[in-house]
């Protein structure tokens, strides 16, 4: 082995240029970032544009993600339907007893029966007007009478007396006085508390139906046709009128 022997210059110098070990500097540890949370399935989103953020769209559930609700399940909400409309009258209140059982079959068969009752329109005791055309549809019971016919005075309570117990099934009772003057027949119908309809100057009209007897009276059905005639007071016969109202009012509904 051959010792070499360095000058002190020379190995001053060769440790001048000798490198200093590098300093060992530990590496930050690699930060670790959660997975995100799955969104689910996506469909073609939008590209942001520039500036934002892109952005995700929800997704819609397809029909099939939704099954129908079955029309049994309990869990539905009901939706209420609407009621259905009850036609009127359909349970029609019977008619009350009749007042009178005897009937004369020859009651009501005088002149007039078959045939339309005439049209008027007179004013009532009040000055307001009453037709017969108003009462379309009703059972109408006309009545002539006047204040200076004794007769007419006993028959008109009578029928007055018929009207309260079948006006609510449709019945009217229409009083026509030849009296021009109201006081003589508002007293006479104050007198008796009358509910009947009353009309004043009825004498024209009358003299229409060339009765010769009066009191006189007709049914006149729904349709204005006349179904009972009536002339002269006839008590036998109230019978035989109130079957004829009977009859019409029955065949109302």
């Amino acid at each position: 082995m051959i010792a070499v022997r360095l000058s002190p210059c020379l190995f001053a110098a060769i440790l001048a240029c000798k490198p200093e070990p590098a300093v060992q500097v530990p590496e930050p540890a690699p930060v670790t970032t959660p997975p995100p949370a799955d969104p689910g399935p996506i469909t073609d989103p939008q590209p942001a544009t520039s500036g934002e953020p892109a952005t995700t769209p929800p997704v819609e559930p397809t029909p099939a993600e939704t099954p129908p609700v079955a029309a049994t399940d309990p869990v539905a909400p009901s939706i209420p339907s609407e009621p259905t409309p009850v036609a009127s009258n359909t349970a029609k209140e019977p008619l009350p007893t009749a007042l009178h059982t005897k009937i004369d079959a020859k009651c009501g068969n005088d002149p007039g029966v078959g045939t339309a009752a005439k049209p008027f329109t007179l004013k009532t005791p009040d000055g307001k007007d009453i037709s017969l055309a108003s009462h379309r549809g009703k059972v109408v019971l006309l009545n002539f009478w006047g204040t200076w016919c004794k007769p007419c005075l006993k028959e008109l309570p009578e029928f007055d007396r018929l009207y309260r117990r079948y006006r609510k099934h449709g019945l009217v009772l229409i009083a026509i006085a030849t009296d021009t003057e109201p006081a003589k027949v508002q007293e006479f119908a104050t007198q008796r508390k009358l509910a009947a309809k009353l009309a004043l100057g009825g004498e024209p009209l009358a003299d229409q139906y060339e009765s010769g007897n009066f009191p006189f009276s007709f049914v006149i059905d729904a349709k204005g046709q006349i179904r009972g005639s009536y002339r002269g007071y006839k008590p036998e016969c109230a019978g035989k009128l109130e079957q004829d109202i009977r009859t019409q009012l029955e065949q109302l509904h």
